[in-house]
């Protein structure tokens, strides 16, 4: 006997779709399974001919865990149910290897159908045993044809808005929350394109937050990413004449959607933050090619109010953050301005590794970290006493393990500062060494963060070239001198040969006078033991 197993987590949906099956091929063997867990056991332990899978599960979407089944070496025939597939995840499922995709709602005779193509796989193209065979004259009953269509749009629904207030609020960043929200809205339409835009109210212009679906239906025309709002029809959803503007594919279209954005149809809402028009959402190519109904309307308009909620929340959350990131650097330069020979260390330090990290071609995403993170780079001697940072002279034994013990405070100080996550990894990695005899993780070579290592050279630089209360600043001679010598040992080579072209090129200075001043025996700070900081 051949078993099948039919993954569905809608109890209704999944009663009637075992029926029908068992309907049409009595002698097969159909075991129900609720979650993509109990699938997974299931396979552990049972030999399996073929699965009937819905897409989205209470613990994740079946494509997933096709692709376990297929890394595992299990070929197994599949039928993939949904009530709507984008076109990446179609992509997916055909690379994915699934036999037959179903798109809810569908007659029972369809399922039949792909059962009997199914079953003709598993015999390897031999003519399977007529008990085995499903009979699609098999009748389906006047149960099965009115209840399985409703389940289905039942289950959608349900799916529809297990996502919106499920899925979507698990996203912290602002756009991969609208990026989220237009998949989902795409879903609602059933349309295969779409874009989010926000209202620049000074300039009078939108900017595009997110696109979806253009890259397979537009490769000629470039796309501008922000344009004047006159360029686009969505004036009247700003100044609220109108709360939706639905073109069908038969009417006079006018003006384009957007610049560079051919359609045949579109359905555009307005996107508000407050209760106030600040963006659009709009939708293209509608596969219903027909007037929009109440529902998706409805779902479009409740999508709306529970996006405008989640970005007021991000926006509460990123003025507190970036007003707590502006108290830790008032901070920081607090600190420093008690020390005459600190004074303004961190801002330069932050210069500095900016200028490395662009000269090392870094996106402007990673140099605002580094930014940041070299403002806060020493946050953490605000947990070191007076008595020992202010120190005239160099640290004894103690003191020095005292002092070493700013980074880890300053991850500490970060810690839940989720806005300031891998600004975190500087504060506490900027003195490890590339041999593994740093402070305070002893990590060595790639296990330091990259963003990071270029900070530490920046620190060290910063210390070889300012004034210090026990030294002098060493001319920058010298410190190319020392960036040689311990390139590949205290610093990362990369970082060092991009910090002594910035020097030879005049972008370093020092407060050295002169090349010629006689330092005697004072070794720069950031080498011996017991070395200031």
């Amino acid at each position: 006997m051949l078993n099948i197993l039919l993954l569905e987590d809608q109890p209704a949906v999944s009663t009637i779709m075992l029926e029908v099956i068992q309907d049409a091929c009595p002698e097969v063997n159909v075991t129900p399974a609720n979650s993509m867990m109990q699938a997974r056991e299931l396979f552990r332990g049972g030999d399996w001919h073929a699965m009937v899978t819905d897409l989205s599960l209470g613990d994740g979407q079946s494509l997933d865990l096709i692709a376990e089944l297929r890394d595992q070496g299990n070929d197994i025939p599949i039928i993939l149910v949904s009530g709507f597939l984008s076109p990446d995840k179609l992509q997916q499922a055909k690379m994915l290897g699934v036999d037959e995709v179903l798109h809810k709602p569908f007659h029972p005779k369809a399922l039949q159908a792909g059962l009997s193509r199914l079953l003709e796989k598993v015999n390897q193209g031999s003519e399977p045993s007529e008990e085995l065979k499903p009979s699609l004259d098999a009748p389906a009953s006047s149960m099965h044809r009115t209840l399985l269509p409703e389940m289905f749009e039942m289950d959608r629904h349900l799916g529809l808005v297990y996502r919106m207030f499920s899925e979507i609020p698990q996203h912290k960043d602002v756009a991969q929350i609208c990026n989220s929200a237009l998949s989902l809205a795409m879903d609602m339409v059933h349309t295969t394109r779409g874009f989010m835009v926000l209202f620049e109210r000074v300039h009078e212009r939108f900017v595009m937050v997110t696109l979806q679906g253009e890259e397979e239906s537009n490769t000629e025309d470039s796309i501008p990413s922000s344009c004047d709002v006159a360029a686009t029809p969505f004036a009247p959803l700003l100044d609220e004449r109108e709360d939706f503007i639905y073109l069908l594919p038969d009417d006079d279209h006018g003006e384009p959607c957007w610049p560079g954005i051919s359609t045949m149809d579109y359905v555009a809402i307005p996107l508000r933050l407050q209760g106030v028009p600040m963006g659009v959402l709009c939708l293209m190519d509608c596969q219903s090619r027909g007037v929009l109904g109440d529902r998706p309307k409805y779902m479009l308009r409740l999508l709306m109010t529970h996006l405008d909620t989640l970005l007021d929340n991000c926006a509460v959350h990123a003025s507190l953050g970036m007003s707590m990131k502006e108290t830790l650097i008032a901070l920081v330069r607090s600190l420093e301005a008690r020390d005459k020979y600190t004074k303004d260390h961190s801002a330069r330090v932050c210069k500095m590794s900016v200028y490395f990290a662009k000269k090392l071609g870094l996106d402007e995403e990673t140099i605002a970290v580094i930014r940041t993170g070299g403002l806060l780079h020493d946050i953490g001697k605000t947990g070191v006493p007076d008595a020992v940072l202010l120190k005239p002279g160099r640290f004894t034994d103690k003191e020095f393990a005292t002092i070493k013990t700013h980074p880890a405070i300053g991850d500490s100080i970060l810690r839940n500062m989720d806005t300031l996550t891998l600004e975190r990894q500087i504060v506490r990695h900027h003195h490890e060494r590339m041999d593994g005899f740093g402070y305070p993780d002893r990590l060595k070579g790639e296990e330091i963060p990259f963003i990071a290592r270029i900070v530490g050279v920046a620190d060290a630089i910063d210390a070889m070239t300012s004034h210090r209360v026990y030294r002098q600043a060493r001319p920058l001679s010298f410190c190319i001198e020392q960036l040689r010598q311990h390139s590949g040992t205290q610093f990362d080579t990369q970082v060092v040969e991009v910090a002594i072209a910035a020097i030879e090129e005049g972008h370093v200075s020092t407060q050295a006078i002169s090349e010629d001043d006689d330092f005697g025996d004072v070794l720069p700070a950031f080498l011996p033991a017991h070395a200031k900081l």
